[in-house]
């Protein structure tokens, strides 16, 4: 018996540690490309408007929070920039 792949696909896609894996492996990529296109203009970056801009993308977002902000917060820091934590949503959240 031979497995065609578009079962095999839709078979991962419906196991959820697969789905969740790739979407957070796609916010990352996200969130990089988010910060790379800041850096050009800015040195720092703004949780709320990275949210915003990454939820227009990808509104199944699976972060949210500080989580989120936290990841935000990673990437920039990784490439030089500073970070304002003005999400309201999470504003005066400590761990």
């Amino acid at each position: 018996m031979k497995i065609r792949p578009t079962v095999l696909l839709r078979a991962l896609a419906e196991e959820p540690m697969f789905t969740d894996d790739v979407a957070v492996r796609r916010l990352k990529t996200l969130v990089e490309q988010y910060v790379e296109t800041r850096k050009k203009r800015h040195d720092v970056v703004s949780t709320a408007k990275a949210g915003a801009a990454i939820r227009e993308v990808m509104p199944s977002c699976p972060l949210s929070g500080k989580a989120f902000d936290d990841l935000i917060a990673a990437c920039a820091i990784e490439h030089g920039l500073g970070v304002l934590f003005d999400n309201p949503g999470t504003a005066g959240t400590e761990a």
